[in-house]
């Protein structure tokens, strides 16, 4: 049963922080942008179309490694995606360069790091459930991550309103901490539950 499968909630409640930083940098990229890395509008809607492209290679790439190398275990490619997306986060936030070109790059690095997890946690989800219970699972991942525009949207919006544009990475950093530390809980997961 989908409730009562422990990795199937914690794959789940993963995705709210995983979609947090997806949508934060897809919604508020642009103003990020332009109000954090002083980036004129013409260039930083164009940007933020690099954040999505990086974000297809990091899904497909992921997928194939997963297959290849963790033997289906998605959970995992998922912790170390979601690592490395805290590392882009940090960078991004940190790293002062004036070249739009390595900005592209370093917002290119959150997307191909936040979109492996983001495909792969509905196949991990369908994969931990019986076949006959796998729609159900990819939808509570999916109530999950759609639930995540509260804080993405609304909350980061008010954040910056308040605090600045620093309270925002700092909430998006602790989102990929917070997505790492259930990913590693979900680390013994197997590849799939069909045969239980």
């Amino acid at each position: 049963c989908v409730f009562k499968n422990k990795y199937i909630w914690l794959v789940s409640v993963a995705n709210f922080f995983v979609y947090t930083v997806r949508f934060a940098v897809l919604d508020w990229g642009p103003t990020m942008l332009m109000q954090f890395k002083h980036i004129e509008i013409r260039h930083a809607a164009g940007m933020v179309v690099a954040f999505e492209a990086c974000g297809l290679m990091g899904a497909l790439i992921g997928g194939r490694l997963t297959d290849r190398w963790l033997a289906g275990r998605a959970a995992r490619m998922c912790l170390i995606y979601m690592i490395l997306a805290g590392i882009s986060v940090l960078v991004f936030w940190k790293v002062p360069v004036k070249s739009e070109i390595l900005t592209t790059a370093m917002l290119g690095a959150i997307g191909f790091f936040v979109y492996g997890p983001q495909c792969l946690l509905a196949v991990t989800a369908a994969n931990l459930a019986t076949k006959r219970a796998a729609g159900t699972a990819v939808g509570l991942t999916s109530i999950f991550g759609y639930a995540s525009t509260v804080l993405s949207g609304w909350g980061l919006g008010a954040l910056v309103q308040r605090y600045g544009w620093d309270a925002a990475f700092q909430m998006l950093l602790m989102a990929t901490i917070a997505g790492s530390l259930l990913f590693i809980a979900a680390w013994p997961a197997k590849a799939h539950g069909y045969e239980d």
